[in-house]
């Protein structure tokens, strides 16, 4: 359901920033483009996960029916929800980083002309902390907060480093590690 405030997701600006060929590399290059014939080919669960990174008040099939991902089928015209969540999954992260990289540098470089200092492009390094699903793989890899006390905190934490341009305020890059590494090293 989709509340009055909230308007249908819409990718129409999106997809005229985001290039279909570069999705196609990024899955090709990863080994994730779909071989077969799917009723949600890999191109389509890129659009899901960024759709759900903005739509994040949504379901994943609401957002799925909302832009109407699924390839028609007229024997079984539903996916099961179970079904996006194993194509996530499959996915996995690789494809996203290098889509986020290929497109921070794209609009980056973009956007730079004429906003450069002596001819330098002008970029800041900003730190900032996350907390991530309290799970035991992110407790052992990101760690968390530890109170002077030697009481953990509730959920495992993560730092974020992210590397911005001062003229555009888009981010060229961005790095997650441990949360016990300070931000500068």
């Amino acid at each position: 359901m989709i509340s009055k405030s909230s308007p249908h997701p819409n990718f129409t600006t999106l997809s005229e920033h985001i290039d279909p060929q570069w999705i196609s590399a990024v899955l090709a290059s990863t080994g994730k483009a779909s071989v077969r014939k799917r009723k949600l080919p890999a191109e389509q669960v890129v659009w899901l996960v960024i759709a759900l990174a903005l739509y994040r008040h949504q379901s994943i099939a609401q957002v799925v029916a909302d832009l109407d991902l699924v390839l028609p089928d007229e024997v079984n015209p539903y996916i099961a929800n179970s079904a996006l969540t194993q194509a996530r999954q499959k996915l996995g992260g690789e494809p996203l980083e290098q889509l986020f990289g290929m497109c921070a540098s794209c609009w980056d470089d973009r956007h730079q002309q004429g906003h450069s200092w002596r001819g330098l492009a002008c970029y800041a390094i900003d730190g900032s902390t996350l907390r991530t699903p309290d799970t035991q793989n992110n407790r052992a890899h990101f760690g968390c907060q530890e109170y002077s006390s030697g009481v953990l905190s509730s959920y495992p934490q993560l730092r974020l480093l992210t590397l911005t341009s001062l003229s555009t305020h888009l981010l060229r890059a961005a790095v997650f590690g441990e949360y016990n590494k300070n931000e500068m090293r």
